[in-house]
């Protein structure tokens, strides 16, 4: 969004000095915060902040002035500031929520950037988590904004042992995420048990989960956006240690205040723990940074970079009866550089950024046994926005990427597995808003995307996107406010994960859209109702229909002699209907959401002898029908904060057996080569010519597991020390230890025949303390 000032701002010259700033809350960065510059009662300058909250105000005199910046729903600032000849004056602004007074009315402050994404977006469904947040919600040894969106309506996960998540029907590959604006393919620890995100290090997370605009292309379901926090630049050190890892965050300041840094590590430390007893084959390890350097009054760089690794190591594991050796190691690597430069009235920024998600599995006692998969995308972006008039902003840009990808898996010199490949993705979008304040929103966009695969042929998508808000009530914003939104869109992505999301734990292995799989366009409708009522509370309730047409599977009827069937392509569908409300202010805070989901997929059901093939359609894993999260954030005892998590959600699909049976086949027996039936009565074992045995199933994914519901709950207190401050922090999760089912298994072999099953977690405590100085 744009930067913009106006008024008489005094000299120019060598003489004259600068102003910057940044505009923060709780929650992050405020945008459009009015911000005055005073000379005794006169205003001399005005400006507004930008999306990443900062102002500039050249061209001064050097002088003392006061500094008053406002924003509706926030408490006002105002302070002294010293404005000295050639140079830059540097300042931090932090807003509190406060009371807004009107007509007669108290209505309780609410954080600046609800009021702003009610106001400023049409289309898109918004939610965001701030790093305090974040903190508060109940999880696994430590805080995780991946587990923690999971909270938000819409999104839904398939066991408690993975945070990859789905949104609205889509696949989890079909989620873009981004840190700080550069993508990264499969930002999971442990299989996917939880995120690669040091929670020091994140400002705080936005997930848009349907009608993102044109400037979002590569997936089809939704946007989460991680930002990390490049701290105050001011020195400080932020640690902590869980049952999990150890962790520690560091950061400061440079060139007199322009830039500031901060990097963070992290280990897991079980292996070292326990060396002196036993060798623990298992670590992770995390580096993450950001540098944001302003060069200029009106020009920052912004780098960005995160390193992290699991390994497996058995081969070092000293112990002769392992049956068999093996290493394996998985992780991410990200590096991005941004040039920001805001104009009078808008912003440029050019982006290059490099990402690579690899895993290798080795067996050291088979040196001709190999199994590999990697995926590397370059991608260079330039995007303008313009605000020619407080009523209309214009937003256009292109991208360029390089994806390829290389997957094997061989032993003995034989491949079982292979795909390489790599294509040019170019795409370029233009983005129109044109706004009549507290009436009318409207968005309206296109982007173009041309997909070039090394194999197959080219592909074109025009995407387009249109989204119309009209807003309803008697005052602004804050105050007896609602909206009537809906948008339509068209969105496509060229690459894919053929992870099978039914297993609890895995790995992606990624594939591009080229002669071995199709590339996915999905046309999407959203419609629902906004209501930013008097009192701290907010509701929104939203309806959606989406298409898929492009999704795959792995085809387990595969021709062995054939490279490229392998891969299956298939339709999907997904429908429902999402219902949230949110407290944010007072102290007891949170939030409640109602998911209803219908979803299916279809594709050719590769276990028929029909030629030709027949489709088969079924709920896939993550059509989780009923879905209810229930967040509470508390004051406890002594000082202690609290924070409550309840989910209720109905089971998840599977595919029952209906019983088993005997598998009769010819055989040749060596006695004098006779040709006999296998399963003959005096048979005893299938060495004897007894009989195979196989599964007889049900429709596929026709069956649910029971309802799933759990109970977590987290407390944490803060102490302030004369050199800092402690945090310990206790989590609780699945208090009354629910036995969720993970897997059934069916043991058709005894009579009468017996079900039993795998639970998810069961009740486990977890702790850890964070701290700052």
């Amino acid at each position: 969004m744009a930067l913009f000032a106006i008024g008489a701002a005094g000299v120019e010259g060598q003489d004259a000095g600068t102003l910057a700033g940044r505009v923060v809350d709780d929650a992050g960065p405020v945008e459009f915060a009015a911000v005055s510059l005073l000379a005794g009662p006169d205003i001399i300058a005005e400006a507004a902040s930008d999306v990443d909250g900062r102002f500039a105000i050249p061209g001064l005199s050097p002088g003392l002035y006061t500094l008053s910046v406002t924003r509706i729903g926030l408490a006002g600032f105002t302070r002294l500031v010293t404005i000295d000849a050639d140079s830059v004056t540097t300042v931090e602004v932090r807003m509190r929520p406060a009371a807004v007074a009107l007509a007669g009315i108290t209505v309780e402050g609410r954080a600046s950037r609800e009021i702003e994404i009610f106001e400023e977006t049409a289309g898109v469904t918004v939610r965001e988590l701030s790093a305090a947040e974040i903190g508060l919600v109940p999880g696994l040894a430590e805080a995780d904004p991946i587990r923690a969106i999971e909270v938000l309506p819409g999104v839904v996960t398939t066991s408690d042992f993975t945070s990859s998540f789905n949104v609205r029907g889509g696949s989890a590959d079909q989620n873009l995420i981004l840190l700080d604006g550069i993508p990264i393919f499969s930002p999971f620890h442990l299989g996917g048990l939880f995120s690669v995100f040091n929670p020091d290090m994140v400002g705080r997370a936005e997930l848009s989960s349907g009608g993102f605009g044109a400037e979002y292309g590569g997936r089809v379901s939704s946007v989460l956006r991680i930002e990390s926090d490049p701290g105050d630049g001011t020195f400080g050190v932020d640690a902590g240690v869980s049952l999990l890892s150890s962790r520690v965050a560091v950061q400061d300041g440079f060139a007199d205040g322009r830039g500031r840094w901060r990097f963070s590590a992290r280990r897991s430390y079980f292996d070292v723990l326990l060396a002196p007893v036993v060798d623990f084959p298992y670590h992770l390890q995390d580096l993450q940074g950001v540098v944001e350097w302003r060069t200029g009054d009106r020009s920052r760089l912004l780098l960005s970079g995160y390193t992290g690794a699991d390994v497996i190591e058995f081969s070092e594991v000293d112990d002769d009866t392992l049956p068999l050796r093996i290493d394996w190691d998985w992780g991410n690597d990200i590096l991005g550089l941004s040039w920001i430069r805001l104009l009078d009235r808008g912003e440029f920024t050019l982006r290059a950024s490099a990402s690579r998600f690899d895993t290798g599995l080795r067996f050291p006692d088979f040196d001709d046994t190999s199994f590999r998969s990697s995926i590397d995308q370059v991608s260079a972006r330039a995007e303008w926005e313009l605000r020619p008039s407080e009523s209309f902003d214009l937003s256009t840009g292109a991208a360029l990427d390089r994806m390829s990808y290389d997957n094997l898996a061989a032993t003995g010199g034989t491949v079982f597995a292979e795909g390489v490949g790599d294509g040019d993705l170019f795409g370029t979008w233009v983005q129109a808003r044109w706004r009549a304040p507290r009436r009318w929103l409207v968005e309206a966009g296109v982007r173009l995307d041309h997909w070039r695969p090394d194999r197959g042929d080219a592909v074109t998508e025009p995407a387009p996107r249109l989204a119309v808000k009209k807003f309803f009530g008697r005052g602004p914003a804050g105050s007896g406010t609602w909206a009537l939104k809906g948008s339509v869109g068209r969105y496509t992505q060229f690459l894919h994960s053929l992870r099978d999301e039914e297993l609890p734990i895995g790995l992606d292995i990624w594939v591009l859209a080229d002669a071995r799989a199709p590339h996915v366009v999905s046309d999407q409708i959203q419609f629902g109702v906004e209501a930013l009522p008097d009192g701290p509370w907010t509701f929104s309730a939203e309806g959606y229909l989406r298409r898929f047409d492009g999704v795959v599977t792995f085809n387990n009827g595969d021709d062995p002699n054939t490279d490229l069937d392998d891969v299956l392509g298939g339709t999907g569908t997904s429908f429902g209907l999402d219902l949230f409300a949110r407290r944010n202010v007072g102290a007891w805070t949170g939030w409640a959401s109602l998911s209803l989901l219908r979803a299916e997929r279809t594709f050719p059901d590769f276990l028929s002898p029909e030629v030709p093939t027949p489709d088969v359609t079924y709920a896939p894993i993550f059509d989780k029908t009923v879905d209810l999260d229930v967040v509470v954030r508390f004051p406890a005892l002594r000082g202690w904060r609290g924070g409550i998590r309840l989910n209720v959600g109905s089971g998840t699909p599977y595919t029952r057996p209906g019983g088993s049976y005997a598998f009769y086949q010819p055989r040749f027996l060596n006695d004098g080569g006779r040709l006999v039936w296998s399963g003959a009565d005096d048979a005893t074992t299938d060495d004897d010519g007894g009989a195979a045995y196989a599964v007889l199933l049900g429709d596929r994914n026709a069956e649910r597991y029971p309802i799933y519901h759990r109970l977590d709950i987290g407390f944490r207190r803060t102490w302030e020390t004369s050199w800092g401050s402690v945090t310990p922090t206790i989590d609780l999760l699945n208090v009354y230890n629910r036995r969720n089912v993970l897997f059934y298994f069916f043991e058709f072999e005894r009579n009468p025949p017996v079900r039993s099953g795998i639970s998810m977690f069961p009740i486990l405590p977890t702790f850890g303390v964070e701290v700052t100085f």
